[in-house]
């Protein structure tokens, strides 16, 4: 039977690359979203998404990366380079960026004109099938209280959900971003986390099969 120290002794490991990861460098944070409407006037997708349905994905960036913008409640940090970016899918459609054609940017509002404000933007994305045009990838969130952040530091760590009011995660499609899909993202995990889980559940799994 896996001894109890020996358990400890793996959640230390684990927790030490969790932590270290998460500190600088390439940043890796999963999503899960629920699609709350589909505006799809010309039926440019044939009703390959529709509410309710579940998107997942990932995006990634850089801690280290300088901030461009000048203002004390504003910080810009902008990705051109892969692999930065972000990459969604329902199963059937994928919303990635172009990892040719990098332009993502990561904006932080803290105390700025009454909000907190967290936003993901991909500009330069891949096109869905039949070479439908995918305008922007986006993910906003917004707090009016302004306790969720505390400087516009890059954060090293995904957003706590509940700490903000506002939480759209959307992608615009078509010509010119005519048609869109609206979502609200349910979780925001880190990739270590995800290892950690992974390493909780072999251990579980261990322990019961000796």
């Amino acid at each position: 039977m896996i001894k109890k120290a020996e358990i400890l002794a793996a959640l230390f490991v684990v927790l030490s690359l969790w932590t270290g990861s998460l500190r600088a460098g390439v940043i890796t944070i999963y999503l899960t979203a629920e699609v709350t409407y589909v505006d799809d006037l010309y039926d440019l997708l044939g009703g390959k998404i529709a509410v309710g349905d579940i998107i997942t994905g990932s995006y990634n960036y850089d801690s280290d990366t300088p901030d461009t913008n000048p203002s004390v409640t504003v910080g810009d940090y902008q990705h051109y380079d892969p692999p930065y970016g972000i990459n969604l899918s329902t199963g059937t459609l994928a919303f990635q960026t172009d990892p040719d054609y990098v332009d993502f940017l990561s904006e932080i509002l803290n105390d700025h004109t009454g909000i907190d404000g967290y936003l993901l933007r991909s500009y330069n994305n891949l096109p869905l099938p039949g070479d439908i045009e995918v305008e922007h990838i986006s993910w906003q969130l917004g707090d009016y209280s302004m306790n969720a952040l505390s400087s516009t530091a890059l954060p090293t760590s995904p957003p706590v959900l509940e700490d903000w009011e506002d939480n759209y995660l959307l992608m615009s499609f078509g010509y010119k971003g005519s048609s869109m899909i609206g979502t609200t993202v349910t979780s925001a995990i880190p990739e270590s986390a995800t290892v950690l889980l992974l390493t909780l559940g072999g251990l579980a799994l261990t322990k019961r099969r000796r």
